[in-house]
């Protein structure tokens, strides 16, 4: 693999494979690195994995990617419930719940088994990175590095230095994030950052639009697309996020902040309370015949 700004990368680590997990490893198979993504138990793992090989079907029907590609890809992939099996050489992302304890406990074990001057990325949506770092014996070392919904497709990364990060890793983050692809924006860490500090309080204000009787939801959603240019409406889009994910950041910022944008409105919790969180289970605002990520069928 070619040097990336003072590191020669070949292994990279992915840990959580679920929505945001999956894609972001589709990503670096994409860019020849062998990637090993870990889950929490088998079932999971299992899910994971055909998540990636349904979204490359997906592709290969597209005419995005061919099969010879598919092929070499996926034998750079490696799956494990084990942090253990972690190539201690690797670049790895944390893509766990969007939960401060778990994400903690998660890098003081990856810390303890990479090389001690690779860096470490977290990919949290909402939590401040310092707050992550508090848990390790360098926290130096560690940065967001935030992709969008869906990986493959979006060209946005966020890259979130906490007080702490040692400016190379900062320096390390831009370059891969180009490496990659992507376009990266540096922004500080604060709770929400650049992007969802912008579209979680739209999407809430959406919510309390409709909980006041203002209009439909669809009509809302019909509004924002045809009057603003927006490609999805917000409550297509929350569906599209996740309920629980959108709910996730809404809770982390106004526990912090107290920032009544961020309050998060009955409606959306009653629904993820239900266990609909939109198209991944097949029912959010919207009903859809069958869950789906990234218009892959679950």
């Amino acid at each position: 693999m070619s040097e990336v700004a003072g590191l020669d990368i070949k292994n990279c680590t992915v840990i959580g494979c679920g929505v945001m997990g999956f894609g972001i490893a589709v990503v670096l198979l994409n860019k020849g690195f062998n990637v090993t993504v870990v889950e929490k138990d088998e079932s999971s793992l299992e899910r994971g994995i055909n998540l990636i090989k349904k979204f490359y079907e997906a592709g290969i029907k597209r005419g995005k990617i061919n099969e010879d590609e598919v092929k070499e890809n996926l034998k750079r992939l490696k799956g494990t419930i084990n942090l253990n099996e972690i190539p201690p050489d690797s670049l790895t992302i944390e893509v766990v719940n969007e939960e401060l304890k778990l994400k903690q406990e998660v890098l003081r074990k990856v810390e303890d088994i990479i090389n001690e001057d690779n860096p470490i990325f977290t990919n949290t949506s909402s939590i401040p990175v310092i707050e992550i770092a508090a848990s390790l014996r360098k926290p130096e070392r560690l940065i967001g590095f935030h992709f969008f919904n869906p990986p493959p497709v979006m060209k946005l990364i966020e890259v979130i230095p906490s007080k702490k990060t040692d400016e190379r890793y900062i320096n390390f983050a831009v370059e891969f994030a180009r490496f990659l692809g992507k376009e990266p924006v540096i922004t500080k860490d604060t709770p929400a950052f650049i992007g969802n500090a912008l579209l979680v309080p739209f999407i809430l204000e959406s919510i309390r639009m409709y909980e006041s009787g203002l209009a439909s939801y669809e009509d809302i959603d019909k509004a924002c697309k045809l009057g603003l240019g927006y490609p999805m409406g917000p409550f297509e889009l929350a569906d599209f996020m996740g309920l629980d994910i959108v709910l996730a950041i809404a809770d982390n910022v106004y526990d912090r902040t107290k920032d009544k944008r961020f309050a998060a409105p009955a409606t959306l919790r009653e629904l993820v309370n239900a266990g609909n969180l939109g198209r991944k289970t097949g029912r959010g605002f919207y009903d859809y015949k069958k869950p789906k990520i990234f218009g892959v069928e679950m």
